[in-house]
């Protein structure tokens, strides 16, 4: 559950998994100019960051940033870039109907704007892959930390690597699928997915987890990330539990919007 929009209503047992072994950086607040903004596709913009020169910022792929608007309201986005030596920060952000930093990206935010970012956050980042068959599912501008991760993955080294990496990247349409998967060669298969395609498409159809599962994969050998639209990644969990893929494998980040995104 995201503990951020929920709350109990009875006494309840939590078990939780342990990510003491891991070495997550202490988010802090920073200041960052506005670089640049592309859009996309219609509804999706390219906001790149640039922190000061000084700034000490580092991150694992996989993990998001708090921006903190003009206003004081606060908005969570993934990071879409892993190389923090530039001090640039990637940021892939779809546009919310009368979402409030919605307006302010796509009819207000200009270059050299001035923001905070509090970060990073998040523990959505790769381990336990050694040896297995990595797959990556993403819907919509949840392709984002999965763009970091495959940048991170063509700096690891060979022993630390998966034994296979396929990315599942799911939309309406082919419009929906913005970015280039193969412009990053981590040594991936990419298999696009669409829900609504029309008959010129030749490719997958449906929904990302079922067209995983109808390459029969070998599930006791898999590790699963999923990242995208909370629908997606409950059913993504539950449809590959149940078919037979270890809970432990089963990783998870959805994107969940409110009314004043």
């Amino acid at each position: 559950i995201l503990s951020c929009v929920r709350r109990a209503s009875s006494d309840l047992l939590l078990q939780a998994q342990d990510v003491s072994g891991l070495s997550l950086v202490t988010p802090k607040v920073f200041p960052c100019r506005i670089q640049a903004l592309e859009l996309l596709a219609l509804d999706v913009m390219k906001v790149t960051l640039r922190l000061p020169t000084t700034t000490d910022f580092s991150f694992i792929p996989g993990q998001y940033i708090e921006i903190i608007g003009m206003s004081g309201v606060r908005r969570s986005y993934s990071l879409a870039n892993a190389d923090t030596s530039t001090k640039i920060i990637e940021l892939h952000i779809r546009a919310v109907n009368s979402g409030v930093m919605s307006q302010y990206w796509f009819e207000h935010a200009k270059p050299n704007d001035l923001l905070r970012l509090n970060g990073p956050l998040g523990t959505f980042i790769l381990r336990n892959m050694q040896g297995l068959d990595l797959a990556l599912l993403a819907t919509g501008t949840g392709i984002a930390p999965i763009k970091a991760m495959l940048e991170g993955l063509t700096e690891l080294c060979a022993e630390k690597r998966p034994k296979t990496i396929t990315v599942y990247w799911g939309g309406r349409t082919q419009q929906d699928l913005y970015w280039d998967v193969q412009s990053i060669q981590a040594g991936q298969r990419y298999v696009p997915v669409l829900s609504r395609a029309g008959e010129e498409w030749r490719g997958a159809r449906g929904h990302v987890q079922d067209v995983f599962l109808a390459n029969q994969p070998e599930l006791a050998k898999a590790v699963v990330y999923a990242c995208g639209s909370d629908a997606m990644t409950q059913s993504a969990r539950a449809t590959l539990l149940e078919a037979g893929l270890p809970e432990t494998r089963f990783f998870s980040d959805a994107f969940v919007s409110t009314a004043v995104a």
